[in-house]
């Protein structure tokens, strides 16, 4: 096997075959059945004992100024504690797993959080934040819809009639329970918020006669699965988006009457344009809020727009100045905190469009200017910012939507303090990545929630995000520089070599310096856009363990406790030399490239690739991967091919590279002529040649190679929150780096 440094080097070599077919995922025994292998047997009286086996861990509740907090009920899970004389809790109870917090106290805001319970660390430190006169808390979510594939996984657009499958996620006769059971993990949240609203991006009606014509992709939610948004307490929608109007006038008429009628408040949509731009009202323990909705996609190549006019209906046109200007210039007036909600961006951008920018420049510039902007429609959160004084939250992302594209499936939640006495109004946030496990919202913590938070912070200007425990601290106006630091040393000869950032600090961390003793020819930062390699269960749903985005249907492919490099499972994929078929792990979804961001075209993106990871075998059999490149829609293929990894044989845990390059966008298939965007891929792990064999998996990464580092006097510093967790390091002679890491 290949003597490998387990973060540095790679002295393996990838051979690509000419020839590719793609097999079977399930595997066909001989009769001569050898029954579980030693190390099958051993998972399995792991994962018996983490069922069994308590580990201690203690809560430490402290206010905002480190103090301890005495005599604060908290409930984990469905048991209840209290923090002793110096503010710690002593759980004793629970095994290996994710139990949902919830802190309720008169004196403080409520608290809500994941808490991950693993042999990797024994407390948690929980910040209360007081709660202060006049302030109420008001909590936005993103993009939200319960129809489509709810009701019928197969479909990509609605039409005139109502999908009513039995096993459907919703139908006609369990539209108000089911969505009930689809928002439920994120109720603690939003029912102790003053204030909930949310992005709804859909038509709500019953009789569907009147699609919208020529609209590419259109949708309704029945009325009744409205309760999944008022039982978790949500007290508004934003009705200003380019989905409003798809059934057009008996739609959105519909939509109004529904949306009345189950008691939430809305604005941004109606039946000429005067109604659509009136913003709505609501007194909140004192204070009055104004909320304006609008949208810039108008749908102006359709003979039927979305937008509203004097003579007819549809949503509030964000690029109209003058309404929009007067909208806002009402709400100001009667209210004593505005919300003005901007629908528009280009989709599955990680950074505003120059347009929207620019609205929010115009609205920021007002006379009578918002007290708050909050963006939709990209359905990719976004991150924050200050418009000339104004709080911004970029883009919220997805909240209960039914997309099944990566890129989308971690959304955010932004809880905002707003005490009308202050200058500014806006005294602090909270945003709470939210993760969307098969379309149902849910919470997370640990690496999968720092993973969202440093990506936003990365676009965010103007404010300081700090990543804590399932949720980001979002400080307006002020841009503070992480102080604990901790530094790593690195001796690299000549050559080339990927840094495994992970590897050397907590994901809360960030690299923040780069020294370099002699010069480099070259380094570069790389991104994951897997997200999920980790295999691991980070969020607040009552399945321990669950392992989302990969197929591991076949009985020989399993999460396990015994295969993990780092963290609590990894991934082990068992043969025998009696399956006649190699093993295939398909990644469920395509993964897209990172688009160029900011840029002035979004269709720009980086096309240098790796997929990496780490691998264990133990008298494993080959280890492959099958890779597909392919158009971002309708998956036409552009390349197909098969990569070796690793030969058959026994190895401790080895990282691996396997280096790949989209092709030029002159390339292009199909008729709408799509270049290379999406990548596929599955690894293969053949039989052994004799007994039986075990391939343990861990921490894959599919990185984005991005921004080259300049090194000025062979040194790089920032103080920008980022997420990029990679290094290559190309070098003509042996360099010592010496990193440093950054943390709030």
């Amino acid at each position: 096997m290949p003597n490998t440094s387990v973060l540095f080097k790679l002295t393996n070599i990838l051979t690509v075959c000419i020839s590719v077919y793609f097999l079977s995922a399930c595997s066909v025994e001989d009769p001569y059945e050898t029954g579980p292998s030693e190390e099958q047997k051993k998972e399995a009286d792991e994962r018996e004992s983490a069922n069994k086996q308590f580990i201690p861990y203690e809560l430490e509740i402290k206010n905002n100024s480190g103090a301890p907090l005495a005599n604060i009920t908290v409930k984990v899970a469905d048991q209840v504690y209290q923090s002793d004389p110096n503010g710690v809790i002593a759980l004793n109870t629970f095994t290996l797993g994710n139990y949902p917090i919830e802190i309720e106290h008169p004196d403080y805001y409520f608290t809500s959080l994941t808490l991950n319970i693993s042999s990797n660390k024994s407390s948690e430190v929980i910040e209360l934040t007081p709660k202060l006169n006049n302030e109420v808390n008001v909590i936005f979510a993103g993009d939200t819809m319960f129809g489509r594939r709810f009701m019928d996984p197969s479909i990509t657009t609605m039409g005139n009639s109502v999908p009513n499958l039995p096993d459907a996620m919703i139908n006609q006769t369990n539209a108000a329970t089911a969505s009930i059971e689809i928002t439920k993990a994120v109720a603690p949240l939003f029912i102790h918020s003053d204030f909930a609203s949310v992005n709804l991006e859909s038509p709500v009606l019953n009789q569907p006669i009147s699609v919208h014509p020529t609209k590419e992709f259109s949708f309704f939610s029945l009325p009744e699965t409205l309760e999944g948004l008022t039982s978790i307490g949500v007290d508004y929608v934003a009705l200003g988006n380019n989905h409003v109007y798809d059934y057009q006038l008996t739609g959105l008429t519909d939509t109004i009457k529904f949306v009345e009628e189950a008691g939430l408040l809305h604005s941004g949509a109606g039946l000429n344009a005067a109604s659509a731009y009136t913003p709505i009202y609501k007194n909140v323990k004192g204070t009055t809020l104004g909320l304006v909705s609008a949208t810039s996609i108008r749908g102006g190549d359709h003979e039927i727009t979305y937008i509203a006019d004097d003579t007819k209906g549809g949503a509030a046109d964000l690029s109209d100045s003058n309404n929009l200007k007067a909208a806002i210039n009402a709400s100001v007036a009667n209210s004593d905190f505005t919300v003005v909600q901007l629908h528009g961006g280009d989709e599955y951008s990680y950074a505003q469009t120059d347009y929207i920018d620019n609205r929010f420049a115009f609205i920021s510039k007002l006379d009578e200017k918002p007290d708050l902007m909050v963006a939709h429609h990209p359905h990719v959160a976004q991150g924050f910012a200050v418009y000339n004084g104004v709080p911004t939250l970029l883009g919220l992302g997805n909240f209960v939507f039914d997309q099944n594209r990566l890129e989308t499936v971690l959304g955010l939640a932004v809880e905002v303090r707003v005490d009308k006495t202050q200058v500014p109004k806006v005294t602090s946030a909270r945003a709470y990545p939210i993760y969307i496990d098969e379309y149902k919202p849910r919470l997370i913590s640990g690496d999968l929630s720092n993973h969202l938070i440093k990506r936003v912070a990365e676009f965010s200007s103007n404010v300081t995000v700090i990543p804590k425990q399932g949720y980001a601290e979002i400080i307006f106006n002020e841009q503070l520089e992480a102080s604990n630091k901790q530094q790593h040393s690195i001796e690299l000869p000549a050559g080339e070599h990927i840094i495994d950032l992970r590897d050397l600090a907590p994901s809360q961390s960030f690299l923040t310096e780069i020294e370099s003793n002699k010069e480099v020819k070259q380094v570069t930062f790389g991104r994951d856009i897997l997200a999920f390699g980790d295999f691991e269960d980070w969020d607040n749903d009552i399945t321990q363990f669950e392992l989302n985005h990969w197929d591991h249907s076949d009985e020989d492919v399993q999460p396990c406790l015994t295969g993990a490099y780092k963290g609590n499972q990894g991934l082990c994929l068992s043969r025998d030399q009696y399956d006649n078929l190699s093993l295939r792990v398909p990644f469920k979804q395509t993964v897209r490239a990172f688009p160029l961001t900011p840029a002035d075209d979004v269709s720009q993106v980086f096309h240098e690739h790796t997929l990496f990871g780490y691998a264990k075998g133990i008298n494993a059999g080959k280890l492959e991967l099958d890779l597909s490149i392919l158009t971002s829609e309708d998956s036409l293929v552009f390349s197909e091919q098969r990569l070796s990894i690793f030969e058959a044989g026994d190895y401790a845990w080895q990282p691996f590279n396997l280096n790949f390059e989209l092709p030029s966008d002159d390339n292009l298939l199909g008729p709408e002529k799509l270049p290379p965007r999406g990548m596929r891929f599955a690894f293969i792990h053949s039989p052994p040649q004799s007994g039986n064999a075990e391939l343990q998996l861990d921490d894959i990464a599919l990185i984005s190679w991005q921004d080259q580092v300049q090194l000025n006097n062979r040194t790089w510093q920032t103080t920008q929150l980022h997420g990029k967790t990679f290094l290559r390091v190309s070098t003509d002679k042996a360099v010592r780096l010496n990193l440093t890491f950054s943390q709030f």
